[in-house]
C-alpha cells in the first residue's frame, strides 16, 4: 500500500500519518502532532505539556508540524523557541521531526544543527539551491502536490539523491497514488519501484518497518 508521508484526511485504514491537531480526539493509526509555527497561542507551553503525553504514543511517529514561518505573527524569537523545545523533545524519545518552514530556511537549518533525529521539510516546493542545501544538512524533502504540475519542481525533483525523497498529499483533495505515479515518471521508473524506494527511505527514517 502508498504510504503518505503527511496528511490531513481523517481516514481509518489508511496508510499514513495523519497530522493530528486536535488533542481531544481519538485517532488509531499513525499520526504526528506538534506546535505550528503559525499557531502559537499565549498559553503554549501549557498546551505543550499535554502534547508531550500525546507524542509519546506509540502511534505518533513524528512531532510536527513545527518550524519556522515568514508570515506568523508570532515573533521569529518566539517561534525559534517554540521550534528548540520541540527539537530538544525530538531528541529525548528519539522521534523525527516533520518541519513547516516559509522564507525561513537558513534559521531552520541553524536550528537543527547537530541533531540525530530526521529532520523531513514537508510540502517542499522552493528552488533547486535551497533543496541542495538542506540536503547538504541532511534533511529529507516530502513532496506533495505541487509536483504535479510546478515543472521547475519536477526538474528539481528528477535530480535529488534518491535517499532523501518521501512523499505526501497534505491538504490536497488528491489520492496518494496520484503523486506516486508523477514521481515514478520523473525519476523513469515504475510505480512498483518508486514504492519500494520511498519505502526504503521511510524504514531508515523509522528504523522500523512501518511500510512495505
Amino acid at each position: 500500500m502508498l504510504f503518505d508521508f503527511h496528511h490531513h484526511h481523517l481516514r481509518e485504514n489508511y496508510s499514513g500519518i495523519y497530522n493530528k491537531t486536535d488533542i481531544s480526539s481519538y485517532f488509531s493509526g499513525f499520526f504526528s502532532i506538534g506546535i505550528h509555527p503559525k499557531y502559537i497561542s499565549e498559553n503554549w507551553k501549557e498546551r505543550w505539556a499535554i502534547l508531550q503525553e500525546e507524542i509519546k504514543h506509540k502511534n505518533c511517529l513524528t512531532i510536527g508540524e513545527c518550524g519556522l514561518d515568514a508570515f506568523s505573527e508570532s515573533p521569529l524569537a518566539l517561534q525559534m523557541e517554540v521550534f528548540r523545545t520541540q527539537i530538544q523533545f525530538a531528541e529525548q524519545l528519539n522521534k523525527p521531526l516533520t518541519i513547516h518552514c516559509v522564507r525561513r530556511y537558513n534559521e531552520v537549518i541553524q536550528a537543527c544543527k547537530g541533531i540525530k533525529v530526521p529532520k523531513i521539510i514537508h510540502g517542499f516546493n522552493k528552488r533547486e539551491s535551497i533543496a541542495q542545501e538542506l540536503i547538504r544538512h541532511e534533511f529529507y524533502l516530502s513532496f506533495g502536490a505541487s509536483l504535479l504540475n510546478h515543472l521547475s519542481l519536477q526538474n528539481i525533483f528528477k535530480l535529488l539523491p534518491e535517499d532523501k525523497i518521501v512523499l505526501e498529499t497534505d491538504t490536497a483533495d488528491i489520492s496518494i497514488i496520484e503523486i506516486y505515479k508523477k514521481a515514478a515518471e520523473l525519476r523513469n521508473l515504475s510505480l512498483e519501484e518508486m514504492e519500494s524506494l520511498i519505502n526504503h527511505n521511510l524504514n531508515t527514517i523509522f528504523k522500523c518497518k512501518i511500510s512495505g
